[in-house]
């Protein structure tokens, strides 16, 4: 059985910086935690794997409204 997916949540102790830089380190196909799926049963794979890389997009400036 050479072929698994382990798969963490978003608990703080999977998210640690240490934890994430061992995972990318040891496992081939590793996700770190901004491409991880929410908990929403309705959220599909395009949902949560662009996700982060957009929340950084749109976080990196702070806004004075909702609107801005």
């Amino acid at each position: 059985m050479n072929n698994y997916v382990f798969t963490q949540d978003g608990a703080p102790a999977h998210t640690f910086k240490k934890v994430q830089e061992f995972c990318k380190g040891n496992m081939a196909s590793f996700w770190p935690a901004d491409f991880w799926p929410s908990s929403s049963p309705d959220v599909n794979p395009l949902d949560f794997a662009v996700w982060g890389f957009l929340e950084g997009k749109t976080n990196k400036t702070s806004h004075t409204s909702v609107e801005a």
